[in-house]
């Protein structure tokens, strides 16, 4: 860190306001002392020329895998940090913290004192854990006059997350939460448009309905669910309960679902979204269990047969399943959305990626004539008539 605050001090210096100014500076540093205030002086000292448009700041532990202990004293370094340098965190726009424990108020204090922060990316954060109780703490961000645009929470370690207000917020990333489910509520978030859920079921999680997860939200337009091969941790519910939540959703992605689930249950999301345009499946046989841990929720089958009888949907176009085999259960599915969606114009079925883990327990010998397999070249043409046949559809359907 010794040659690096060099570096940055020399470069900062050198953009004097004779010389070229730099309209956007993006620094990466480790949360060490005695380096940060240095730094952090020295970016306020450019930033108070206001030639500079954008500033990020990215933030690493000391440390390899540290202890709680250590992340809260990172936490306690990283406020200090803040405080002493009011300059530079004035102007930032992109900030990204790993590792850090902090105080239940201090990443509301973050984003209340940083006015021009519009990204925030938390990962292996947690705040400090309750004295009294001994409980995880949920993330309150209550900031109704900050400009965050972009939050991203990864492997975090709070209870949850409670949005009262982000009234700017428009693109939200959510992955690997150790709450109870759901993981997220909302108050005021007005222009939330995008909403990314990456999350392997744990034992103590159950499904929950997206109509109380996603209440107060009525401007998505992007959902991306994203399973992790595991248990399916949504419930499916009568699509009048999300109509008014889905009434913009254009694209839907639902991925790494496991193989063997049916998949029939996706369709309350297609009935709950009149504009769904793309509809994006993404289906997973991973016999290596590449996601699954000891506390891993049991996977079951999703039972869904509460479709309308008269439903139909007027505005998909694109039905992608990543995935595919040659399977009974996935050509009756495809049929099926074939018959509900009469503006359905593209078909895109995709192999599977190549996995190194489950090539490896083959032992690099060719896949079992009887197993699940993508369609050889001189099947696709009949693949194509089976899933068309005795339906009046012009769907073009690609395979692979």
């Amino acid at each position: 860190m010794t040659t690096y605050t060099g570096v940055v001090r020399r470069l900062l210096l050198s953009s004097s306001p004779d010389n070229r100014a730099i309209e956007r500076l993006q620094l990466s540093f480790y949360l060490a002392d005695p380096y940060l205030h240095s730094i952090g002086h020295a970016v306020g000292n450019v930033m108070e020329r206001g030639s500079t448009k954008s500033l990020q700041f990215t933030i690493w532990a000391d440390t390899h895998h540290p202890s709680y202990e250590h992340c809260v004293l990172l936490g306690q370094r990283f406020m200090s940090f803040f405080q002493a340098c009011p300059s530079a965190f004035r102007w930032l726009t992109g900030l990204i913290l790993q590792n850090l424990t902090s105080g239940d108020t201090d990443i509301s204090k973050i984003l209340n004192t940083c006015t021009k922060l519009e990204f925030l990316s938390l990962t292996y954060c947690d705040s400090v854990i309750d004295p009294v109780t001994g409980d995880d703490v949920v993330l309150t961000i209550d900031v109704p006059r900050s400009a965050l645009v972009a939050l991203e929470i990864t492997t975090c370690g709070y209870a949850g997350v409670d949005l009262i207000q982000a009234p700017k917020l428009q693109r939200l990333v959510c992955a690997n939460w150790i709450g109870v489910n759901p993981p997220l509520r909302f108050g005021n978030v007005p222009r939330l448009h995008s909403i990314t859920l990456r999350h392997a079921a744990l034992h103590w999680q159950r499904p929950f309905l997206l109509s109380h997860c996603l209440s107060n939200t009525t401007s998505l337009s992007i959902m991306y669910l994203n399973f992790a091969d595991q248990m399916i941790w949504i419930e499916p519910e009568d699509p009048k309960h999300l109509s008014p939540i889905f009434s913009h959703l254009r694209d839907v992605y639902l991925y790494n679902i496991f193989y063997e689930c049916d998949l029939n249950w996706t369709m309350f999301v297609l009935e709950a979204a009149p504009s769904l345009s793309n509809f994006y499946l993404k289906l997973s046989r991973h016999p290596c269990e590449r996601s699954r841990c000891e506390d891993s929720a049991m996977k079951v089958n999703v039972p869904w047969d509460q479709a309308s009888p008269d439903f139909k949907h007027q505005w998909l176009s694109l039905l992608e399943i990543v995935g595919f085999v040659v399977d009974e259960k996935l050509t009756k599915y495809i049929r099926l959305v074939i018959e509900l969606a009469m503006g359905l114009k593209r078909i895109r079925l995709l192999d599977q990626e190549p996995c190194a883990r489950c090539n490896a327990m083959n032992n690099g010998q060719p896949p079992s004539p009887t197993r699940r397999r993508f369609p050889a070249e001189e099947e696709k043409n009949v693949i194509r008539q089976q899933l068309v046949d005795g339906l009046s559809s012009p769907v073009e359907i690609s395979i692979g």
